[in-house]
């Protein structure tokens, strides 16, 4: 390949990209093959981590030629060693994976057109990616895992639930957060989900979760989670948070009102606050599950407006015992979008929260109320 710089770099992710699927499945059969007990740390489908592995790869080769995203990168990939904690991963681990990723590369590329400075390029690049990651996991000082057990489950709907733990010791986190969550029905599936609640000396934890037609783990949590269950906690994440005395709106998509909630609880408890409109949209009148609570903190904060807002006038026929939205609260129909859309945002502070599609369709919206782009804070977008 004669790539003799880190340009080579860009070559080898166009050819990894285009063998895509089948250059994931080579690197963890070979790892296997190799190191059969790491397979106990994965779960039985293999697929979603095949996709992030190759997500994250590409990125990082991609981004290592430009000096400018090097610090960034370099956090990335040491959040992602502090985030594989959770799975048990130690020096032998970070050991097996690099000589099965460079044999991978190697081979994928094609080992007779690659010279000696492509295979130090290779190799450099390996000992790099997994040298960071490694060395974040052995630097940081909090617990790997958490755990929590359930004390209550709620289900307003047919596919709502609400999930209330105490955690055997206080977690550290910060209103608006989110964390990295398995369950003792699926063990090795982890999945994130926002904590609905502040941070509290009592080690309280509350979550929303939406069951989803293709999303079988909060199926599985609706079905089956019962009090008495442990669920268990990786690495804490999330940067959504009121910042600043400017004035705040929140756009709030479903059980995207979860970190809201979270947020505007943590800021009921202080003194000075900024004017904070939120604006929290469902399908229906009986599809606003929270506005009670909602309606509680916005009577008491003067500095707290609601704006409810619903697809349809009118719940389906099928919804089991609806509950109507707040009275005290206003009440609009149509999208979320169509609530922010002759809003004035300039100069605010913008945080979205919801369906993926929702947020990016609400953060156009929000720029073109003429809110900063810089301004806008939501997490990150998972299909």
């Amino acid at each position: 390949m004669g790539t003799h710089s880190r340009h080579g770099l860009l070559q080898i992710a166009d050819l990894l990209e285009a063998d895509g699927e089948d250059f994931t499945k080579r690197l963890f059969a070979r790892l296997f093959v190799r190191y059969p007990d790491v397979r106990d740390m994965f779960p039985a489908s293999m697929k979603q981590h095949r996709d992030i592995l190759l997500e994250i790869l590409l990125h990082a080769l991609r981004a290592l030629p430009t000096t400018e995203s090097h610090e960034a990168l370099i956090e990335f990939v040491a959040q992602l060693g502090r985030d594989h904690r959770k799975f048990g991963v130690v020096q032998l681990h970070y050991d097996a994976i690099r000589t099965t990723l460079y044999d991978e590369i190697v081979y994928t590329c094609g080992a007779d057109q690659l010279d000696e400075d492509d295979l130090a390029l290779i190799d450099q690049t390996t000992h790099m990616l997994t040298g960071i990651m490694r060395g974040a996991a052995e630097s940081d000082p909090t617990p790997a895992r958490r755990s929590a057990r359930v004390v209550e489950v709620l289900r307003p709907s047919r596919d709502l639930t609400i999930v209330r733990l105490v955690a055997g010791e206080s977690m550290i986190f910060r209103a608006g957060q989110y964390v990295e969550t398995q369950i003792p029905q699926l063990p090795r599936y982890w999945r994130t989900y926002s904590i609905a609640m502040p941070p509290n000396t009592q080690g309280h934890l509350e979550f929303h979760i939406r069951s989803v037609p293709n999303g079988w783990v909060s199926r599985i949590i609706h079905q089956e989670t019962q009090p008495g269950d442990i669920w268990e906690f990786g690495q804490i994440h999330g940067q959504m948070r009121v910042d600043g005395s400017r004035p705040v709106t929140m756009v709030a998509g479903g059980t995207g009102l979860a970190p809201m909630k979270s947020i505007l609880m943590q800021m009921s408890i202080e003194a000075d606050n900024p004017l904070v409109h939120l604006i929290v949209g469902a399908r229906s009148p009986g599809a606003l599950y929270d506005a009670e609570a909602l309606g509680a903190i916005a009577s008491t904060n003067p500095w707290l407006r609601v704006t409810q807002v619903t697809d349809e006038r009118r719940d389906p026929w099928w919804m089991d015992d609806p509950a109507p939205p707040h009275r005290a609260l206003s009440l609009r129909h149509g999208t979320v979008v169509d609530a922010i859309n002759g809003l004035d945002l300039q100069g605010q502070q913008v945080l979205i929260s919801g369906p993926p599609a929702m947020v990016t369709a609400a953060v156009e919206a929000a720029q073109r109320a003429g809110a900063n782009p810089q301004r806008i804070l939501h997490d990150p977008l998972r299909h």
